[in-house]
């Protein structure tokens, strides 16, 4: 058997549909999720290469390089059960709804939610954090003011998307002007141009969700009710603040993500012990298992009844299976066939632009990994952006507009796993307000079809 051996187009086609109908099949009957149609793509793909006699240990080696890169995101998604778990134990997210509800105006939680989230990203440089620590505080005081879940979700999202696309500090802030060859300032400057609108454009709807959200029939529920339930159950205070300061301070000090969340999570346990009269059994238990309210408000119950490592485990099959198998289809040269094929849409810069979208799209799609669709687009881009003498920074851009930012849009996406897991909400329920998301590359193309910002070299 080969090693060398690569599907052809129609081939390449064929394992694409099959792999997509196992996994709306699965979708499709709601059992057991994305998780079993993705692994088994594993199973289609092994078959695909016995029957064309290629070597699956070679194929297979493709999966577990692909998902060696994202082994930092999956003990990220375990370390978030824990801390969300231990939080609210230690009634750190009970003290951040009750000061919500008081202080926190609901009209003005949407916007608020905005930019609160990227400047925190903004400053720390991991959306990561942000979502795990601020996405998940502003969604239980949105939950708890009756505001829609999916839009407290999307301007969470967009809040931390945009600090981490225009932060020096990220990785991927970082990766797509190395990949790229421009230097990171001008790659930062070359983003205001497309991220700044459509934040603006992003505050300014959230603004009007927020109004219409909280006009006309509008119920927030018994707030009073809910503040009292909630300082039934646990001592509120200063105190339970030092789990959501700890990780603030230890992200601000660039302590690793999965490190600072293991902290706030021992500082939570200290609380419940200390403060909560907890028993250590319990909060190993939760730790694992998440937290069990005996309130009976319903609201509260949706609230509070959840973290814990072990309700991330199924994001962490979805991740290890779909990043697997798009390192497994990179291996098979399904991906080369697909970018050759958008590559023929270059006439011009504004042409140009859109093939750079698109392919970052696709390569999102396919291998689920952000690092890795920085790399095969900027691979392949680079060459075209040089002979159309356009500056480096305007590629950088465009993988940032589409390889950046896909991930919390596709549901199999590692990003976007993250983000709904974190913060308890379906991917269809926050799709349609990403609205920093899919604007950016709108700006991208109107950028590269007007020559706007479009800055080239010398020839």
């Amino acid at each position: 058997m080969s090693e060398d051996k690569k599907l052809n187009m129609p081939q390449s086609l064929l394992l694409l549909l099959l792999i997509i109908g196992a996994v709306a099949v699965c979708i499709r009957l709601k059992t057991g999720g994305p998780m079993i149609g993705l692994f088994m793509s594993w199973i289609i793909i092994y078959l695909f290469c016995k029957v064309l006699r290629i070597n699956y240990e070679h194929v297979v080696n493709g999966a577990y390089d692909a998902i060696r890169v994202v082994v930092p995101t999956l003990c990220l998604l375990m370390a978030i059960g824990v801390m969300i778990g231990t939080w609210l134990q230690s009634g750190t997210i009970a003290t951040i709804i009750v000061g919500g509800l008081k202080l926190i105006n609901p009209t003005w939680l949407l916007p608020l939610t905005l930019i609160f989230c990227a400047v925190l990203s903004l400053v720390t440089g991991t959306s990561y954090g942000s979502v795990g620590s601020a996405g998940v505080a502003m969604m239980a005081i949105g939950n708890a003011m009756g505001i829609h879940p999916g839009m407290v979700a999307g301007a969470v999202i967009c809040g931390a998307m945009f600090g981490d696309k225009l932060s020096p500090l990220s990785d991927t802030t970082n990766l797509a002007p190395e990949v790229a060859g421009s230097k990171l300032n001008d790659h930062v400057r070359s983003m205001l141009w497309t991220t700044l609108p459509t934040f603006v454009i992003s505050l300014v709807l959230f603004v009007i969700l927020g109004i219409s959200q909280t006009s006309g029939n509008y119920e927030n529920g018994n707030l009073l009710t809910y503040i009292d339930a909630l300082q039934g159950e646990f001592k509120l205070g200063f105190i339970t603040l030092l789990p959501a300061i700890a990780i603030i301070i230890l992200l601000l000090c660039k302590v690793n993500a999965v490190v600072s969340l293991g902290l706030s999570a021992i500082c939570a346990g200290a609380v419940s012990f200390f403060y909560q009269g907890a028993t250590l059994q319990s909060i190993i238990r939760v730790a694992y298992n998440g937290y069990s309210t005996s309130i009976e408000e319903g609201i509260l119950q949706t609230i509070l009844n959840r973290g814990g490592m072990g309700s991330m485990l199924q994001y962490v099959a979805i991740i290890t299976f779909a990043v697997g198998m798009g390192g497994m289809l990179e291996k098979l040269g399904v991906l080369d066939h697909i970018l050759n094929a958008i590559l023929k849409l270059v006439k011009n810069d504004g042409t140009m632009i859109l093939a750079t979208l698109i392919t970052g799209y696709m390569t999102s799609l396919i291998s689920c990994s952000q690092p890795m669709a920085h790399v095969l687009t900027g691979r392949l881009m680079a060459p075209v952006f040089k002979k159309r003498h356009v500056a480096p920074e305007i590629l950088s851009r465009c993988l940032e507009d589409s390889g950046t930012l896909a991930g919390p849009m596709i549901p199999w996406h590692g990003y976007c796993v993250y983000m709904s897991g974190t913060l308890g909400v379906a991917w269809g329920a926050f799709f349609p307000f990403l609205f920093l998301l899919y604007l950016t590359p709108v700006f991208s193309l109107i950028y590269g079809f007007t020559g706007i910002s479009i800055k080239h070299t010398e020839g």
